[in-house]
């Protein structure tokens, strides 16, 4: 059996080469079968995995993105009450969500800050440091930081 990704099946139904498409049930999805002049082909995904649609509403929306407005359903081997087993875990993305979730609270909470200085700063209750007592603060923190460096390490 063929395969096709999506700009190829784009560029199938272009030239014509397209004779049908049928939505298949498998398990809990829908996979995208296409009826070429030739052979028989499935949609896979840049992984070369068949691209399943849990969703046959989206199936149908990818479809008529690449100009084909017409399909049959075969609904023979679909299992929906198969979805709870077919979910995969995906630790990558969920690493990746709350690294971003974490980053938000604290670029939300960077900005809190930022701006109670700046409103103290308007209203009086802060003030602007010069350069001398800065550097004064700058070298007692790091003499602090050399300090516990040096306990630490003993």
């Amino acid at each position: 059996m063929q395969t096709l990704n999506l700009e190829q099946l784009k560029a199938t139904t272009l030239a014509g080469g397209v004779t049908g498409i049928t939505l298949r049930g498998d398990g809990a999805a829908f996979v995208v079968s296409v009826q070429t002049q030739r052979d028989e082909a499935i949609l896979v995904t840049s992984r070369k995995q068949p691209r399943r649609f849990a969703d046959p509403r989206k199936a149908l929306q990818v479809l008529r993105s690449t100009g084909w407005n017409e399909c049959h359903i075969d609904a023979t081997q679909w299992r929906p009450e198969d979805s709870a087993l077919e979910k995969t875990a995906r630790p990558d993305r969920s690493i990746a969500l709350k690294a971003a979730h974490e980053a938000a609270d604290y670029d939300r909470w960077f900005r809190a800050k930022a701006q109670k200085a700046l409103d103290g700063l308007a209203d009086g209750s802060n003030r602007v440091l010069s350069d001398d007592e800065v550097a004064a603060r700058r070298a007692d923190l790091q003499a602090k930081v050399l300090a516990m460096q040096t306990k630490a390490s003993a």
